[in-house]
């Protein structure tokens, strides 16, 4: 007997699974480019290689980078969604100003957050472990302000250390959304500080870490809040235009 029916169907049936593969493998080819993009822009935003105001062409990105014009724009999308580029109708797209407003609004929330992680770092059951990260700082203290500005650069990321030491996962992740913001304001006023401010910056870090060594909440909390606020303070001296070393 002939199975006429299932000898039809079944090459039918490989045809459409390979049908949905192949858009599932274009869906990915897509999103794979998008990712790249975002990731590319990203960096290049928040290491200041792309300066605040600057105007992003999509053309010329899209040259840039060797892909068509829709990765690129997805990717200022979920940008402008992190608020690191500004897309005006009829206008273009922009890296996102740092402007007096957006630091004050940043620097709100890093005080809930890292105030909190900070006083819940301390309630750790192995919260000395702390003192290694104030050794360290010791022993980085004693660099010249070149080496220093570039340390604290390159990433020595105590306060997203304290976050995440702290274990709570809807903390971490809501810290994370504002990171390339802190990052991109960090980077781009951090080369501006002088000597003075640099050294004021590690000593208040070494604060932080003793009062979450010795288990004192209060003293963390109280620690992180005086280093935020004269962080704050030193920026919105450089952005008047403030004289002098700082």
């Amino acid at each position: 007997m002939r199975y006429i029916g299932s000898s039809v169907r079944a090459p039918r049936k490989k045809g459409r699974e390979s049908m949905v593969g192949t858009k599932h493998a274009a869906r990915d080819i897509v999103a794979n480019k998008k990712n790249r993009v975002y990731e590319v822009l990203r960096d290049r935003i928040v290491n200041n290689v792309l300066k605040p105001q600057e105007f992003l062409n999509e053309q010329a990105l899209s040259e840039d980078l060797g892909v068509s014009k829709t990765p690129i724009r997805e990717a200022l999308q979920q940008l402008e969604h992190n608020r690191l580029v500004v897309i005006i109708p009829n206008k273009g797209c922009y890296v996102a100003n740092i402007s007096i407003d957006r630091i004050r609004e940043i620097f709100e929330i890093r005080s809930i957050l890292e105030c909190a992680a900070a006083r819940l770092a301390a309630f750790l059951p192995n919260h000395e472990s702390f003192l290694g990260f104030s050794e360290n700082h010791d022993a980085i203290g004693s660099y010249d302000s070149d080496e220093l500005r570039k340390r604290l650069l390159s990433g020595y990321q105590i306060h997203t250390s304290i976050v995440e030491a702290v274990g709570n996962s809807y903390l971490t992740d809501y810290y994370r959304t504002i990171l390339d913001n802190i990052v991109q304001i960090r980077v781009y006023f951090l080369s501006r500080f002088g000597s003075k401010r640099l050294h004021e910056t590690m000593e208040e870090h070494k604060h932080i870490l003793k009062a979450i060594s010795e288990g004192d909440a209060d003293g963390a909390e109280s620690a992180m809040r005086q280093h935020l606020n004269r962080s704050l303070m030193n920026i919105n001296q450089l952005m008047l235009g403030a004289r002098g070393e700082i």
